[in-house]
Protein backbone atom coordinates (compact mmCIF):
# COMPACT_ATOMS: atom_id res chain seq x y z
CA UNK A 1 0.00 0.00 0.00
CA UNK A 2 1.57 3.26 -0.76
CA UNK A 3 1.55 5.99 1.58
CA UNK A 4 -0.64 8.43 -0.25
CA UNK A 5 -3.36 5.73 -0.34
CA UNK A 6 -3.00 5.47 3.32
CA UNK A 7 -3.08 9.33 4.20
CA UNK A 8 -6.15 9.72 1.80
CA UNK A 9 -7.95 6.50 3.62
CA UNK A 10 -6.63 7.14 7.00
CA UNK A 11 -6.33 10.73 7.18
CA UNK A 12 -9.41 11.93 5.48
CA UNK A 13 -11.94 9.65 7.45
CA UNK A 14 -10.49 8.45 10.40
CA UNK A 15 -8.48 9.19 13.39
CA UNK A 16 -6.84 5.81 13.99
CA UNK A 17 -6.26 4.14 10.87
CA UNK A 18 -2.69 3.33 11.83
CA UNK A 19 -3.48 0.62 14.13
CA UNK A 20 -4.80 -1.47 11.50
CA UNK A 21 -1.57 -1.64 9.45
CA UNK A 22 1.12 -0.68 11.93
CA UNK A 23 1.29 -1.06 15.82
CA UNK A 24 2.48 1.73 16.95
CA UNK A 25 5.03 1.91 19.67
CA UNK A 26 3.34 3.18 23.21
CA UNK A 27 6.34 3.48 24.36
CA UNK A 28 8.82 4.60 21.86
CA UNK A 29 11.37 6.81 24.05
CA UNK A 30 12.08 3.10 25.95
CA UNK A 31 15.37 0.85 24.75
CA UNK A 32 13.83 -2.70 24.50
CA UNK A 33 15.24 -3.54 27.47
CA UNK A 34 13.91 -5.53 30.16
CA UNK A 35 11.61 -2.60 32.04
CA UNK A 36 9.67 -2.11 28.57
CA UNK A 37 9.10 -6.03 28.52
CA UNK A 38 7.94 -5.68 31.65
CA UNK A 39 6.34 -3.04 31.49
CA UNK A 40 3.66 -4.23 28.38
CA UNK A 41 3.79 -7.45 29.65
CA UNK A 42 2.35 -6.54 32.84
CA UNK A 43 -0.22 -4.42 31.11
CA UNK A 44 -1.24 -7.19 28.88
CA UNK A 45 -1.93 -9.51 31.08
CA UNK A 46 -3.98 -7.48 33.40
CA UNK A 47 -6.00 -6.04 30.77
CA UNK A 48 -7.03 -8.89 28.55
CA UNK A 49 -9.95 -10.83 29.61
CA UNK A 50 -10.04 -14.01 30.39
CA UNK A 51 -7.20 -13.84 31.75
CA UNK A 52 -6.23 -15.42 35.60
CA UNK A 53 -4.18 -12.06 36.35
CA UNK A 54 -7.42 -9.39 34.88
CA UNK A 55 -7.67 -6.74 36.47
CA UNK A 56 -11.17 -4.82 36.06
CA UNK A 57 -10.81 -1.53 35.12
CA UNK A 58 -11.98 0.30 38.45
CA UNK A 59 -9.06 -1.72 40.05
CA UNK A 60 -6.76 -0.20 37.58
CA UNK A 61 -4.99 2.23 39.95
CA UNK A 62 -1.53 3.32 39.36
CA UNK A 63 0.55 5.76 41.61
CA UNK A 64 3.72 8.03 40.96
CA UNK A 65 6.25 10.04 42.78
CA UNK A 66 7.14 12.83 41.14
CA UNK A 67 9.96 15.20 42.25
CA UNK A 68 12.53 12.47 40.61
CA UNK A 69 10.19 9.97 39.36
CA UNK A 70 8.46 12.24 36.98
CA UNK A 71 10.51 15.04 36.49
CA UNK A 72 14.14 16.50 37.61
CA UNK A 73 14.56 16.89 41.41
CA UNK A 74 18.25 17.99 40.98
CA UNK A 75 20.07 19.79 42.52
CA UNK A 76 17.10 20.36 44.29
CA UNK A 77 13.54 19.82 44.19
CA UNK A 78 11.85 22.44 42.45
CA UNK A 79 9.39 23.10 45.48
CA UNK A 80 12.00 24.90 47.12
CA UNK A 81 13.35 27.28 44.14
CA UNK A 82 9.34 27.99 44.33
CA UNK A 83 10.40 29.04 48.51
CA UNK A 84 13.51 30.83 47.58
CA UNK A 85 11.73 32.91 44.96
CA UNK A 86 8.97 33.67 47.60
CA UNK A 87 11.18 34.41 50.00
CA UNK A 88 13.26 37.13 47.66
CA UNK A 89 9.71 38.75 47.11
CA UNK A 90 8.46 38.95 50.60
CA UNK A 91 11.93 39.61 52.14
CA UNK A 92 10.47 43.56 51.97
CA UNK A 93 7.68 42.82 53.90
CA UNK A 94 10.05 41.09 56.45
CA UNK A 95 13.00 43.06 57.31
CA UNK A 96 13.56 41.05 60.39
CA UNK A 97 14.61 38.06 58.13
CA UNK A 98 17.71 39.57 57.51
CA UNK A 99 19.00 38.45 60.81
CA UNK A 100 16.91 35.39 61.20
CA UNK A 101 17.84 31.64 60.35
CA UNK A 102 17.12 29.92 57.91
CA UNK A 103 16.11 33.32 56.05
CA UNK A 104 19.34 35.25 56.32
CA UNK A 105 21.68 32.73 54.63
CA UNK A 106 19.04 32.19 51.74
CA UNK A 107 18.93 35.74 51.14
CA UNK A 108 21.98 35.79 50.73
CA UNK A 109 22.07 32.81 48.22
CA UNK A 110 24.14 30.26 50.93
CA UNK A 111 21.57 27.39 50.35
CA UNK A 112 23.70 24.77 52.31
CA UNK A 113 23.63 27.08 55.45
CA UNK A 114 20.19 27.76 55.28
CA UNK A 115 19.28 23.60 54.90
CA UNK A 116 21.55 22.96 57.58
CA UNK A 117 18.75 22.66 60.38
CA UNK A 118 17.17 20.26 57.90
CA UNK A 119 13.46 19.34 58.07
CA UNK A 120 12.73 21.76 60.53
CA UNK A 121 14.62 24.89 58.85
CA UNK A 122 12.78 23.81 55.34
CA UNK A 123 8.97 23.59 57.13
CA UNK A 124 9.85 27.17 58.47
CA UNK A 125 10.76 28.37 55.05
CA UNK A 126 7.48 26.90 53.59
CA UNK A 127 5.24 27.47 56.53
CA UNK A 128 6.65 31.80 56.16
CA UNK A 129 5.92 31.72 52.30
CA UNK A 130 2.95 29.29 51.98
CA UNK A 131 0.37 29.92 54.49
CA UNK A 132 -1.73 33.13 55.41
CA UNK A 133 -3.36 33.55 51.47
CA UNK A 134 -6.55 31.97 50.76
CA UNK A 135 -6.37 28.79 48.19
CA UNK A 136 -6.95 30.32 45.32
CA UNK A 137 -4.71 33.14 45.82
CA UNK A 138 -1.71 30.49 46.13
CA UNK A 139 -2.89 28.77 42.92
CA UNK A 140 -2.88 31.88 41.62
CA UNK A 141 0.89 32.32 42.76
CA UNK A 142 2.20 28.67 41.69
CA UNK A 143 0.57 29.04 38.23
CA UNK A 144 2.45 32.50 37.76
CA UNK A 145 5.37 31.12 39.08
CA UNK A 146 5.60 28.06 37.15
CA UNK A 147 5.04 29.83 33.87
CA UNK A 148 8.81 31.22 33.72
CA UNK A 149 10.39 30.01 36.02
CA UNK A 150 13.31 28.00 34.40
CA UNK A 151 16.10 24.90 35.95
CA UNK A 152 19.37 26.87 36.50
CA UNK A 153 21.09 24.34 34.86
CA UNK A 154 19.61 23.56 31.31
CA UNK A 155 17.63 26.91 30.84
CA UNK A 156 14.89 25.37 30.45
CA UNK A 157 11.11 25.55 31.88
CA UNK A 158 10.83 23.14 35.09
CA UNK A 159 7.54 21.91 33.18
CA UNK A 160 10.05 21.15 30.34
CA UNK A 161 12.42 18.86 32.75
CA UNK A 162 9.75 16.18 32.61
CA UNK A 163 11.19 12.83 31.53
CA UNK A 164 9.47 12.17 27.97
CA UNK A 165 9.76 7.80 28.38
CA UNK A 166 7.16 8.80 31.90
CA UNK A 167 4.70 10.87 30.00
CA UNK A 168 4.72 7.69 27.68
CA UNK A 169 3.89 5.35 29.98
CA UNK A 170 0.95 7.37 31.53
CA UNK A 171 -0.59 7.73 28.26
CA UNK A 172 -0.01 3.92 27.67
CA UNK A 173 -1.59 2.70 30.50
CA UNK A 174 -4.37 5.12 30.94
CA UNK A 175 -5.36 3.71 27.26
CA UNK A 176 -5.67 0.81 29.16
CA UNK A 177 -7.89 1.79 31.03
CA UNK A 178 -5.36 2.63 34.13
CA UNK A 179 -6.37 5.93 36.46
CA UNK A 180 -2.84 7.56 37.20
CA UNK A 181 -2.05 9.53 40.85
CA UNK A 182 0.65 11.32 42.25
CA UNK A 183 1.76 10.57 45.09
CA UNK A 184 4.52 12.97 46.08
CA UNK A 185 6.26 14.39 49.48
CA UNK A 186 5.53 17.76 47.82
CA UNK A 187 3.00 19.79 48.42
CA UNK A 188 -0.54 19.29 47.27
CA UNK A 189 -1.33 22.73 46.45
CA UNK A 190 1.83 23.54 44.85
CA UNK A 191 1.50 20.91 42.11
CA UNK A 192 -2.37 20.55 41.65
CA UNK A 193 -2.50 23.72 39.31
CA UNK A 194 -0.14 22.57 36.50
CA UNK A 195 0.15 18.15 36.69
CA UNK A 196 -3.40 18.59 34.29
CA UNK A 197 -1.36 20.65 32.13
CA UNK A 198 1.90 18.60 32.15
CA UNK A 199 1.02 15.12 32.93
CA UNK A 200 -2.52 14.91 32.15
CA UNK A 201 -3.61 14.12 35.61
CA UNK A 202 -6.11 16.11 36.79
CA UNK A 203 -6.05 18.15 40.04
CA UNK A 204 -8.29 15.70 42.08
CA UNK A 205 -5.87 12.56 41.52
CA UNK A 206 -2.79 14.77 43.37
CA UNK A 207 -1.94 13.20 46.73
CA UNK A 208 0.69 15.07 48.67
CA UNK A 209 1.84 17.23 51.45
CA UNK A 210 -0.11 19.79 52.57
CA UNK A 211 -1.10 22.29 55.38
CA UNK A 212 -4.02 23.05 57.45
CA UNK A 213 -6.73 25.34 56.20
CA UNK A 214 -10.06 26.91 57.42
CA UNK A 215 -13.04 28.37 55.83
CA UNK A 216 -14.26 31.97 56.69
CA UNK A 217 -15.49 34.80 54.94
CA UNK A 218 -13.74 37.62 53.63
CA UNK A 219 -15.32 40.52 52.16
CA UNK A 220 -18.69 38.61 51.81
CA UNK A 221 -17.31 35.89 50.11
CA UNK A 222 -16.17 32.04 50.86
CA UNK A 223 -12.86 31.46 50.96
CA UNK A 224 -10.53 28.76 52.08
CA UNK A 225 -7.23 30.44 54.06
CA UNK A 226 -4.02 28.24 54.49
CA UNK A 227 -2.78 28.23 58.13
CA UNK A 228 0.84 28.15 59.26
CA UNK A 229 0.72 24.49 60.73
CA UNK A 230 1.51 21.05 58.84
CA UNK A 231 -1.61 18.96 58.11
CA UNK A 232 0.21 16.14 56.43
CA UNK A 233 3.46 14.99 55.41
CA UNK A 234 3.12 12.66 52.32
CA UNK A 235 6.45 10.93 52.44
CA UNK A 236 7.64 7.25 53.07
CA UNK A 237 4.72 5.75 55.93
CA UNK A 238 3.08 8.94 54.69
CA UNK A 239 2.47 7.81 51.17
CA UNK A 240 0.57 4.49 51.38
CA UNK A 241 -1.86 6.68 54.12
CA UNK A 242 -2.30 9.34 51.78
CA UNK A 243 -3.22 6.79 48.92
CA UNK A 244 -5.54 5.20 51.57
CA UNK A 245 -7.34 8.52 52.56
CA UNK A 246 -7.64 9.87 49.22
CA UNK A 247 -8.10 7.60 46.45
CA UNK A 248 -9.72 4.33 48.35
CA UNK A 249 -8.58 1.90 46.40
CA UNK A 250 -5.08 0.31 46.92
CA UNK A 251 -2.72 0.37 43.88
CA UNK A 252 -1.68 -2.02 41.41
CA UNK A 253 1.34 -0.63 39.63
CA UNK A 254 3.74 2.04 41.90
CA UNK A 255 6.61 4.14 40.14
CA UNK A 256 9.37 6.16 42.62
CA UNK A 257 12.78 6.62 42.54
CA UNK A 258 13.91 6.88 46.36
CA UNK A 259 13.88 5.64 49.98
CA UNK A 260 10.94 8.20 50.27
CA UNK A 261 8.61 5.74 47.95
CA UNK A 262 9.68 1.99 49.38
CA UNK A 263 6.51 1.80 51.45
CA UNK A 264 4.22 3.28 48.62
CA UNK A 265 5.86 0.42 46.78
CA UNK A 266 5.60 -2.47 49.34
CA UNK A 267 1.77 -1.42 50.09
CA UNK A 268 1.26 -1.85 46.47
CA UNK A 269 3.17 -5.20 46.05
CA UNK A 270 1.13 -6.26 49.44
CA UNK A 271 -2.41 -6.37 47.79
CA UNK A 272 -1.93 -9.69 46.36
CA UNK A 273 -2.56 -10.81 42.58
CA UNK A 274 -0.73 -9.10 39.53
CA UNK A 275 1.14 -5.87 40.33
CA UNK A 276 4.15 -4.12 39.40
CA UNK A 277 6.51 -1.99 40.87
CA UNK A 278 8.90 0.31 39.65
CA UNK A 279 11.81 2.50 40.63
CA UNK A 280 13.89 4.78 38.32
CA UNK A 281 17.48 4.79 38.78
CA UNK A 282 19.52 8.26 38.19
CA UNK A 283 22.58 6.82 36.61
CA UNK A 284 23.07 9.29 33.39
CA UNK A 285 25.31 12.22 34.47
CA UNK A 286 25.57 13.03 30.80
CA UNK A 287 21.73 13.52 29.94
CA UNK A 288 20.53 14.25 33.31
CA UNK A 289 22.22 13.77 36.65
CA UNK A 290 24.01 11.21 38.35
CA UNK A 291 23.00 10.13 42.08
CA UNK A 292 22.58 7.21 44.24
CA UNK A 293 24.50 6.13 46.43
CA UNK A 294 23.09 2.91 45.15
CA UNK A 295 25.96 1.06 43.00
CA UNK A 296 28.93 3.45 43.42
CA UNK A 297 26.85 6.79 42.41
CA UNK A 298 27.52 9.78 44.34
CA UNK A 299 24.95 10.57 47.40
CA UNK A 300 22.58 13.15 47.89
CA UNK A 301 20.64 14.64 50.39
CA UNK A 302 16.92 14.11 48.54
CA UNK A 303 15.88 11.88 46.11
CA UNK A 304 18.49 8.95 47.85
CA UNK A 305 18.54 5.29 45.99
CA UNK A 306 20.28 3.60 48.61
CA UNK A 307 21.96 -0.18 48.30
CA UNK A 308 19.82 -1.33 50.69
CA UNK A 309 16.74 -0.14 48.45
CA UNK A 310 18.37 -1.68 45.29
CA UNK A 311 18.76 -4.97 47.12
CA UNK A 312 14.99 -4.66 48.95
CA UNK A 313 14.01 -4.04 44.61
CA UNK A 314 16.02 -7.00 43.46
CA UNK A 315 14.70 -9.18 46.18
CA UNK A 316 11.34 -8.35 45.84
CA UNK A 317 10.98 -8.59 42.12
CA UNK A 318 10.45 -4.69 41.76
CA UNK A 319 11.94 -3.31 38.16
CA UNK A 320 14.63 -1.16 38.35
CA UNK A 321 15.03 1.48 35.23
CA UNK A 322 18.34 2.57 34.67
CA UNK A 323 18.27 5.73 33.16
CA UNK A 324 21.43 5.47 30.91
CA UNK A 325 20.89 2.41 29.07
CA UNK A 326 16.92 1.98 29.13
CA UNK A 327 16.25 5.50 27.79
CA UNK A 328 16.74 6.62 24.72
CA UNK A 329 15.73 10.35 25.48
CA UNK A 330 15.26 12.08 28.56
CA UNK A 331 13.57 15.24 28.32
CA UNK A 332 10.81 15.83 25.24
CA UNK A 333 11.84 17.55 22.22
CA UNK A 334 11.48 21.44 22.96
CA UNK A 335 8.10 22.60 22.25
CA UNK A 336 7.36 23.74 18.49
CA UNK A 337 5.96 27.28 17.52
CA UNK A 338 3.07 25.85 16.32
CA UNK A 339 0.71 22.80 17.30
CA UNK A 340 -1.50 21.05 15.36
CA UNK A 341 -4.91 20.58 16.92
CA UNK A 342 -8.66 18.84 16.76
CA UNK A 343 -11.19 20.13 18.23
CA UNK A 344 -13.90 17.53 18.26
CA UNK A 345 -17.25 16.53 20.00
CA UNK A 346 -17.56 13.23 22.38
CA UNK A 347 -21.06 11.11 21.95
CA UNK A 348 -23.44 10.05 24.32
CA UNK A 349 -23.86 6.68 25.84
CA UNK A 350 -26.40 6.13 22.72
CA UNK A 351 -23.88 6.66 20.36
CA UNK A 352 -21.29 4.51 22.64
CA UNK A 353 -23.51 2.09 22.57
CA UNK A 354 -23.28 1.98 18.72
CA UNK A 355 -20.14 2.38 18.61
CA UNK A 356 -18.98 0.19 20.65
CA UNK A 357 -20.96 -2.73 19.38
CA UNK A 358 -19.92 -1.82 15.29
CA UNK A 359 -16.44 -2.15 16.70
CA UNK A 360 -16.63 -5.51 18.31
CA UNK A 361 -17.72 -7.10 15.30
CA UNK A 362 -15.00 -5.67 13.00
CA UNK A 363 -12.92 -6.91 15.41
CA UNK A 364 -14.20 -10.23 15.23
CA UNK A 365 -13.10 -9.92 11.12
CA UNK A 366 -10.14 -8.43 11.58
CA UNK A 367 -8.32 -8.89 15.53
CA UNK A 368 -6.14 -6.19 14.51
CA UNK A 369 -7.69 -3.30 14.25
CA UNK A 370 -7.93 -0.48 16.75
CA UNK A 371 -10.35 -0.96 20.22
CA UNK A 372 -12.16 1.93 21.09
CA UNK A 373 -10.50 2.47 24.28
CA UNK A 374 -8.85 5.45 26.14
CA UNK A 375 -6.62 5.58 23.28
CA UNK A 376 -9.23 5.50 20.31
CA UNK A 377 -12.26 7.56 22.33
CA UNK A 378 -14.96 7.68 19.84
CA UNK A 379 -15.56 11.27 18.89
CA UNK A 380 -16.70 13.81 15.63
CA UNK A 381 -14.14 16.11 14.50
CA UNK A 382 -15.29 19.56 14.10
CA UNK A 383 -11.85 21.36 13.09
CA UNK A 384 -8.18 20.59 12.45
CA UNK A 385 -6.07 23.13 12.11
CA UNK A 386 -2.28 24.40 13.41
CA UNK A 387 -2.51 26.85 15.75
CA UNK A 388 0.10 29.36 17.56
CA UNK A 389 1.09 27.46 20.39
CA UNK A 390 1.64 30.38 22.45
CA UNK A 391 -2.33 31.31 21.66
CA UNK A 392 -3.31 27.62 23.36
CA UNK A 393 -4.98 29.42 26.10
CA UNK A 394 -6.77 31.39 23.94
CA UNK A 395 -7.83 28.70 22.07
CA UNK A 396 -9.04 26.95 24.52
CA UNK A 397 -11.17 30.16 25.60
CA UNK A 398 -12.48 30.86 22.21
CA UNK A 399 -13.28 27.46 21.73
CA UNK A 400 -14.97 27.25 25.27
CA UNK A 401 -16.69 30.51 24.60
CA UNK A 402 -18.46 29.18 21.62
CA UNK A 403 -19.45 25.54 22.99
CA UNK A 404 -20.70 27.03 26.49
CA UNK A 405 -23.14 29.58 24.25
CA UNK A 406 -24.29 26.79 22.09
CA UNK A 407 -26.58 24.13 23.98
CA UNK A 408 -24.44 22.20 22.11
CA UNK A 409 -25.98 19.46 24.76
CA UNK A 410 -29.22 19.99 23.52
CA UNK A 411 -28.31 19.37 19.86
CA UNK A 412 -29.53 15.80 18.57
CA UNK A 413 -27.72 14.40 15.85
CA UNK A 414 -29.14 11.47 13.62
CA UNK A 415 -27.42 8.55 13.11
CA UNK A 416 -28.50 7.46 9.14
CA UNK A 417 -25.74 4.86 7.92
CA UNK A 418 -22.42 3.16 8.07
CA UNK A 419 -19.95 4.43 5.93
CA UNK A 420 -15.98 3.10 4.66
CA UNK A 421 -12.84 4.79 3.17
CA UNK A 422 -11.55 2.86 0.99
CA UNK A 423 -7.55 2.14 1.29
CA UNK A 424 -6.29 -0.63 -0.56
CA UNK A 425 -8.05 -4.07 0.49
CA UNK A 426 -9.48 -2.74 3.75
CA UNK A 427 -11.43 0.29 4.83
CA UNK A 428 -12.12 2.02 8.04
CA UNK A 429 -15.33 1.80 8.96
CA UNK A 430 -17.94 4.77 11.25
CA UNK A 431 -20.99 5.98 11.63
CA UNK A 432 -22.11 8.86 9.89
CA UNK A 433 -24.36 11.56 11.47
CA UNK A 434 -26.60 14.31 9.08
CA UNK A 435 -24.54 17.41 8.90
CA UNK A 436 -27.59 18.99 10.64
CA UNK A 437 -27.73 22.81 10.53
CA UNK A 438 -27.24 23.05 14.13
CA UNK A 439 -24.01 21.22 13.61
CA UNK A 440 -22.61 23.27 11.13
CA UNK A 441 -23.33 26.25 12.68
CA UNK A 442 -21.45 25.13 15.35
CA UNK A 443 -18.72 24.18 13.23
CA UNK A 444 -18.70 27.52 11.41
CA UNK A 445 -18.63 29.42 15.06
CA UNK A 446 -15.64 27.33 15.93
CA UNK A 447 -13.78 27.49 12.97
CA UNK A 448 -14.85 31.90 13.19
CA UNK A 449 -13.43 31.83 16.66
CA UNK A 450 -10.14 30.21 16.31
CA UNK A 451 -9.04 31.65 13.18
CA UNK A 452 -7.49 34.66 14.51
CA UNK A 453 -5.16 32.28 16.57
CA UNK A 454 -4.85 30.10 13.29
CA UNK A 455 -1.81 29.58 10.45
CA UNK A 456 -1.65 28.02 7.31
CA UNK A 457 0.58 25.35 7.80
CA UNK A 458 2.87 23.57 10.53
CA UNK A 459 6.06 21.20 10.52
CA UNK A 460 5.57 17.78 11.60
CA UNK A 461 7.05 19.39 15.07
CA UNK A 462 3.41 20.55 15.99
CA UNK A 463 2.07 16.97 15.92
CA UNK A 464 3.04 15.14 18.99
CA UNK A 465 5.01 12.56 16.81
CA UNK A 466 6.37 11.59 13.04
CA UNK A 467 6.05 8.81 11.19
CA UNK A 468 9.23 8.57 10.22
CA UNK A 469 8.76 9.02 6.55
CA UNK A 470 8.60 12.06 4.65
CA UNK A 471 5.90 11.25 2.06
CA UNK A 472 3.34 10.51 4.95
CA UNK A 473 4.79 13.55 7.30
CA UNK A 474 4.17 15.82 4.11
CA UNK A 475 0.49 14.14 3.45
CA UNK A 476 -0.61 14.91 7.17
CA UNK A 477 0.65 18.25 7.31
CA UNK A 478 -1.52 18.98 4.06
CA UNK A 479 -4.51 17.45 4.93
CA UNK A 480 -4.83 19.45 8.25
CA UNK A 481 -3.61 22.32 6.38
CA UNK A 482 -6.69 21.70 4.42
CA UNK A 483 -9.23 21.12 6.52
CA UNK A 484 -11.18 23.92 6.42
CA UNK A 485 -11.59 24.53 2.79
CA UNK A 486 -11.87 20.83 1.96
CA UNK A 487 -13.20 19.02 4.91
CA UNK A 488 -15.54 21.82 6.82
CA UNK A 489 -18.96 23.40 5.83
CA UNK A 490 -20.70 22.22 2.75
CA UNK A 491 -17.90 19.31 2.60
CA UNK A 492 -18.25 18.67 6.61
CA UNK A 493 -18.99 14.47 6.97
CA UNK A 494 -20.12 14.20 10.70
CA UNK A 495 -18.88 10.99 11.66
CA UNK A 496 -17.66 8.56 14.71
CA UNK A 497 -15.11 5.73 13.35
CA UNK A 498 -15.56 2.71 14.61
CA UNK A 499 -12.74 0.12 13.12
CA UNK A 500 -11.21 -1.52 9.86
CA UNK A 501 -11.73 -4.56 7.75
CA UNK A 502 -11.69 -5.95 4.78
CA UNK A 503 -13.33 -3.80 1.81
CA UNK A 504 -15.47 -7.69 0.94
CA UNK A 505 -17.09 -7.64 4.60
CA UNK A 506 -17.97 -4.08 4.82
CA UNK A 507 -19.84 -3.80 1.11
CA UNK A 508 -21.66 -6.24 2.68
CA UNK A 509 -22.15 -4.43 6.04
CA UNK A 510 -23.33 -1.13 4.21
CA UNK A 511 -25.94 -3.13 2.66
CA UNK A 512 -27.45 -4.03 5.74
CA UNK A 513 -30.66 -2.05 6.71
CA UNK A 514 -29.27 0.22 8.98
CA UNK A 515 -31.98 1.21 11.43
CA UNK A 516 -31.20 5.26 12.56
CA UNK A 517 -30.79 6.41 15.77
CA UNK A 518 -30.69 9.70 17.63
CA UNK A 519 -28.24 11.01 19.61
CA UNK A 520 -26.62 13.93 21.73
CA UNK A 521 -23.13 15.22 22.07
CA UNK A 522 -21.64 14.82 26.11
CA UNK A 523 -18.66 16.36 25.99
CA UNK A 524 -15.91 18.64 23.76
CA UNK A 525 -12.10 18.63 23.85
CA UNK A 526 -8.87 20.23 21.83
CA UNK A 527 -6.59 17.04 21.25
CA UNK A 528 -3.14 17.84 20.05
CA UNK A 529 -2.80 16.03 16.66
CA UNK A 530 -0.65 12.06 16.76
CA UNK A 531 0.42 10.41 13.96
CA UNK A 532 -1.99 8.95 11.22
CA UNK A 533 -4.06 12.30 12.50
CA UNK A 534 -5.13 10.67 15.52
CA UNK A 535 -6.68 12.38 18.69
CA UNK A 536 -3.28 11.78 20.03
CA UNK A 537 -3.01 14.09 23.61
CA UNK A 538 -6.32 15.81 25.27
CA UNK A 539 -5.37 19.70 25.60
CA UNK A 540 -8.36 20.99 26.97
CA UNK A 541 -11.77 19.51 27.98
CA UNK A 542 -15.67 20.75 28.46
CA UNK A 543 -18.26 18.24 29.80
CA UNK A 544 -21.60 19.01 28.21
CA UNK A 545 -23.77 16.77 30.48
CA UNK A 546 -26.63 18.44 32.41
Amino acid sequence: MSASSIIAGALAFSSAFATTLQAADPLPSWNDTVPKKAIVAFVEKVTKPGSPDFIPVPERIAVFDNDGTLWCEQPMPVQLYFVVDRVKALAPQHPEWKDKEPFASLLKGDMKTALAGGERALLELVMATHAGMTAAEFEQTVTDWIATAKHPKTGRLFTDMVYQPMLELLAYLRANGFKTFIVSGGGIEFMRPWTERVYGIPPEHVVGSSVKTKFEMRDGKPVIVRLPEVNFIDDKAGKPIGIHEHIGRRPVAAFGNSTGDQQMLEYTQGGGGARFELLVLHDDAAREFAYGPARGLPDVKSGTFTPALDAHAKQDGWTVVSMKDDWKQVYPAPQSAVTAIDILLEPDATMLRHAEANNARLLEVNPKTFALDAAHRPHITMLQAFVRTADLDQVYAAAGRVIAGSNANDMRLEAFKYYYAPAGAVGVAGICAKPSPQILELQADIIAAVSPFMVERGPIAAFTASHDDPAMDAGMIEYVAAYVPKYAGQHFNPHVSTGAAPKEYLDKMLAEPFESFRFSPAGAAVYQLGPFGTAAKKLKGWDLKH
